[in-house]
């Protein structure tokens, strides 16, 4: 059985199934598959460039190599930030419980870089969890489904459909006031170093 999603409001404990929801399982999916005239599937195959070489689906792969061409696995690989300092890897909130914040306004979610949404199946709930999502209250807390090199935030709320935590990353928005002129951050590396004028 895969791992729940603990939370904790005050004292009161409460777990839950995740289901990821995606746009096949809201609008149910279609797949289109090209028949040749005796109604086979057909296979998608490419020629290499020179002709020679017939190549089909799950004859290639992708790999990470060394600048000496030595393959690395992905196990050997470490995430680094800007400065080139490597980056902990953060674990999964999944079995570990965590704790819920108090409740926050709607507009809060607004400032999320939505990522995933998840439908919570109520295992064990506090009744006062329960009834504060019913009544319209949302809350925060921390929230990986697997491990990565940060803590996403979902947040919890409730609808005639059920639970749902609705996951991402908190952004700031930047405004820029009407008859503002706005200049667009340039990264030096991108800068296009052909000269016209040597032209």
């Amino acid at each position: 059985m895969a791992k729940l999603v603990l939370l904790k409001l005050g004292s009161a404990s409460s777990s839950f199934d995740a289901v990821k929801v995606d746009r096949s399982k809201l609008y149910g999916s279609r797949k289109r598959i090209a028949v040749d005239v005796k109604a086979r599937p057909c296979v998608k195959a490419a020629l290499t460039t020179d002709g020679s070489q017939l190549i089909r689906s799950g004859m290639t792969a992708q790999g990470y190599f060394s600048a000496d061409g030595a393959p690395v696995s992905r196990t050997e690989m470490v995430g680094l930030d800007p400065a080139g300092d490597v980056v902990e890897v953060k674990p999964s909130t999944l079995g570990v419980e965590q704790e819920l914040s108090r409740p926050v306004g709607a507009s809060d979610i607004l400032d999320l870089e939505l990522e995933s949404v998840f439908w919570l199946e109520p295992i064990e709930v506090s009744e006062t969890l329960m009834s504060s999502l019913k009544e319209g209250a949302i809350y925060r807390c921390a929230f990986n489904y697997t491990a990565g090199f940060e803590v996403e935030t979902a947040f919890l709320l409730s609808n005639a459909e059920g639970i749902f935590a609705i996951v991402g990353k908190p952004v700031e928005p930047r405004w820029v006031e009407e008859g503002t002129v706005f200049l667009a951050e340039v990264n030096e590396d991108e800068e296009d170093e052909l000269d016209f004028e040597s032209l």
